[in-house]
């Protein structure tokens, strides 16, 4: 007793045809060429050295932590997260955090 036809795949989407698959999109990215705030200041404080006065002065001014965070700062920078983030001091600011905390200092 057959309660119907089989489904077999070749069946099912009949002679020489298959699923419809949308076609490749071309990929362009959505960036804009404009590069985000503070991109040039912290580009500069990436090749100053870490105990200088003014890189103490851009953690304090720019950043906006305490001068006893420039350590994890440079740490920070010199990851390079915050070249792809949209907000690159927030990136800096929670990458010196973690950095502080994985060094076990006051932040």
């Amino acid at each position: 007793m057959r309660f119907g036809k089989s489904k077999n795949s070749r069946m099912q989407f009949g002679m020489g045809r298959g699923p419809t698959v949308a076609p490749p999109k071309d990929y362009a990215p959505a960036r804009s060429t404009r590069k985000p705030p503070f991109h040039a200041e912290i580009e500069i404080a990436s090749n100053l050295p870490d105990d200088s006065p003014e890189f103490r002065t851009f953690v304090v001014d720019v950043v906006g932590m305490p001068e006893h965070m420039a350590s994890s700062v440079a740490a920070a920078i010199r990851q390079q997260k915050w070249k792809i983030s949209p907000n690159p001091l927030a990136s800096i600011r929670t990458a010196a955090h973690q950095e502080a905390r994985k060094n076990l200092l006051p932040t």
